[in-house]
């Protein structure tokens, strides 16, 4: 009996001080079983995970974290962003997670899509020759300049509403080319026949190989400025709501590993994209990255809207781009993971990010 009883203690010492380590977890992301959350659906996304832009559903992609928190997500491959916001239109997918523009001109012109979350925030730069980055450090001085940009990047019309303020405009003081992606644009101005050039925070260590100076960092001067949102089918919201707060539930886990897990955000970046993991790391947390926030981010995109409208690619003067944004799932599913973590700083800086811009 004696043996048992020292036995009976030994257990009960060992159980106590396991439960005294779990509860002593901290901040850490924990898994929760699949088993834990019911099944509420199925979503279709378009699938882009050669791209860091849609690292976001990437990263809950690849961890697990849709099937934990309740909502299967069957990837449909497509091979660009005016394929997915079609397929969205067309309800042959739910989600496409990249693009902005296309998808605000297909809603003023009567299109059933919500935008409801985000994917990326900012995340270009301004290159030009060594011999140039003075002047081109500075708006005011790019009068007469060759700009060669691409028109569908966010940035660009963020660059354009600036200019404006020192009285140049585009097309007119300024001459123009696009040239739509960032590896021609970064070869005219290597070659000069472009006196600088606006691109992505994916084509800079491109541009730096290629001896050009990366000056103005983009998001300086319009800061949180939308780069691709969450965009949605409107019918497919409707029906389908406890799935997409399940996905949003899974991409606010996925903001929460890219914030604080920098080494298992870039690992997961890497395979996917098949990049070196200085190109990853730099895409993720350089200088001249994106910010990787699942927030709708109301004010900035209707902000972003109107940069639209100011140069003509949106014709409806009347319409409310607020209207078609949906904030309700994210915030629904940010009160969740707060009941799970109330104390996580990264959670909470989230949400004081959207009580301020949403």
């Amino acid at each position: 009996m004696k043996i048992h009883t020292k036995r009976l203690i030994s257990i009960i010492l060992l159980l106590v001080f396991v439960l005294s380590i779990s509860a002593c977890g901290g901040e850490n992301e924990r898994k929760v079983s699949s088993s834990s959350q019911k099944n509420v659906g199925t979503l279709k996304v378009a699938w882009f995970p050669a791209t860091i832009k849609a690292a976001l559903t990437s990263t809950a992609y690849s961890l697990g974290y849709f099937d934990e928190e309740g909502v299967t997500v069957e990837c449909e491959t497509l091979q660009n962003a005016a394929d997915a916001i079609t397929a969205v239109k067309l309800g042959k997918v739910d989600i496409s997670p990249v693009g902005i523009t296309q998808q605000l001109q297909f809603i003023s012109e009567g299109s059933d899509l919500v935008i409801f979350g985000g994917s990326a925030q900012e995340g270009g730069a301004v290159v030009t020759k060594p011999e140039n980055a003075e002047r081109f450090s500075d708006l005011k001085n790019w009068k007469d300049a060759n700009w060669a940009t691409g028109r569908s990047f966010t940035g660009d019309f963020v660059i354009r509403n600036q200019l404006r303020k020192y009285g140049i405009i585009p097309g007119e003081d300024i001459i123009m080319s696009d040239l739509a992606d960032n590896t021609p644009i970064i070869q005219a101005v290597a070659k000069g026949t472009a006196d600088v050039g606006y691109i992505t925070s994916d084509g800079v260590s491109i541009a730096k190989s290629m001896g050009l100076t990366v000056g103005i960092r983009v998001g300086d001067l319009s800061p949180y400025y939308p780069c691709c949102r969450q965009t949605a089918n409107g019918e497919a919201i409707k029906n389908k709501k406890e799935a997409f707060v399940a996905y949003q539930r899974a991409l606010i886990r996925a903001y929460k590993v890219i914030q604080s897990d920098h080494e298992k955000a870039i690992e997961v970046m890497e395979e996917l994209t098949g990049q070196s993991r200085e190109y990853v790391e730099s895409g993720l947390y350089g200088k001249y990255a994106s910010r990787y926030n699942p927030s709708p981010a109301t004010k900035k995109v209707a902000e972003f809207y109107g940069f639209l409208k100011q140069e003509g690619v949106i014709r409806n003067e009347s319409f409310k781009i607020e209207d078609n944004i949906n904030v309700s799932i994210f915030k629904e599913a940010l009160e969740d993971i707060l009941d799970r973590y109330p104390d996580d700083k990264d959670y909470l800086a989230l949400k004081a990010f959207s009580d301020e811009n949403d």
